[in-house]
């Protein structure tokens, strides 16, 4: 019997994890779950990952792929927010925190990726980013400059890999509708933030076929 084609989601039990996962289920993909430190399919473990270790995160993709298996799809949604205080005030500790998190946890997924894909010459990479990637905002000088990192990173891979058949996008949420920001944010009006949702939507399509011209890019994702 045939499988479907398999996706993996980092960030599975996150709140746009689980949005994506569901989303992906939706579509006819068999879907992995990666999260801190388990890669599960089908409800079994397959292995437990490190995501500082680019190794580790390869053998354990590999894992997933017996004989005649195609990865079809990696949504990478693993990232963290932290304001962190000025320039002046930000200790390194928290800057490379920010940087490990956020850039390297990227690196080590698209390059276990593209280790699997660019031999298939195909599949679709969707990397969740964040709008505060494109300009500086006050408070926020170590997760910009993270962010910042991250998507120059992608935006380079995808230039790198233009041609063999695999795609690599980035979307650029503003702030999303979960509870954690609902709580941080009591005064804030969550009518104008995006739903989980609708990222998830906007990832799923980006690793579907109907989005194979689509490369290169990040995509915002906010309220009009």
């Amino acid at each position: 019997m045939t499988q479907p084609a398999l996706a993996i989601v980092t960030g599975a039990y996150g709140n746009l994890g689980r949005a994506v996962v569901a989303r992906l289920r939706a579509d006819g993909l068999r879907v992995a779950e990666l999260d801190r430190p388990h890669l599960v399919l089908d409800g079994k473990q397959i292995a437990e990952v490190d995501l500082a270790d680019g190794a580790d995160v390869r053998r354990a993709f590999a894992a997933l792929l017996p004989a005649g298996t195609k990865l079809t799809a990696v949504v990478h949604t693993v990232g963290t927010y932290r304001a962190g205080g000025s320039l002046v005030d930000v200790a390194d500790t928290e800057f490379l925190d920010l940087f490990q998190i956020n850039v390297m946890t990227t690196l080590h997924v698209v390059q276990a990726a593209l280790s699997i894909m660019l031999p298939q010459r195909s599949g679709r990479i969707a990397v969740v980013a964040s709008l505060d990637a494109l300009s500086g905002v006050a408070g926020q000088a170590a997760y910009g400059a993270s962010k910042a990192a991250q998507l120059r990173m992608i935006e380079s891979a995808a230039a790198d890999i233009r041609g063999t058949g695999v795609t690599l996008n980035a979307v650029l949420p503003n702030t999303m509708d979960t509870p954690q920001n609902r709580a941080a944010m009591p005064n804030a009006d969550p009518a104008s933030w995006v739903k989980l949702e609708e990222v998830a939507n906007v990832l799923g399509f980006l690793v579907s076929d109907a989005a194979s011209a689509i490369h290169g890019q990040a995509l915002r994702v906010e309220k009009s």
